[in-house]
């Protein structure tokens, strides 16, 4: 696994350049980089949004070969978190439902074909406790 701390002030703007120069060596198709970085822009924007920091940007490797994004931060949302990706695609009745939140989550859950989720874990750079946001890469071997 490699850890990163995400700044607060530009948690997303960091995310996405990290997960872009990480993956940058795996042979993606252009395409998929640019979702990838936008399902990750999505959760930074969201644990700088709603959960204390701090932030981190954690890839997993899988036999040498990375298997999965994290965002992590100090919050207490996972339940919450999970429940808003498992929760089924509607398509609004009126324009002013799209106020309700929680369509950030259903992108990553979409681009993802619903390989993420959200779980407790312990921050790498503090230990204390908080809420991990994954998504699961495509295979890259």
């Amino acid at each position: 696994m490699i850890a990163w701390c995400l700044p607060p002030d530009s948690a997303t703007s960091r995310a996405r350049e990290l997960l872009r120069d990480h993956l940058s060596r795996q042979h993606l198709a252009c395409d998929v980089l640019v979702e990838l970085e936008l399902v990750v822009a999505e959760l930074a924007t969201n644990a700088a949004s709603y959960a204390p920091g701090p932030y981190e940007l954690r890839i997993v490797h899988d036999h040498g070969a990375p298997g999965r994004v994290e965002v992590v931060d100090a919050g207490a949302g996972a339940g919450l978190i999970e429940s808003l990706l498992r929760r089924p695609l509607a398509v609004p009745d009126d324009v002013d439902e799209l106020a309700l939140g929680g369509r950030g989550l259903r992108i990553v859950a979409e681009f993802t074909h619903g390989r993420c989720g959200a779980g407790w874990t312990r921050l790498c750079a503090t230990g204390q406790p908080g809420t991990v946001v994954w998504f699961e890469l495509p295979c890259l071997r």
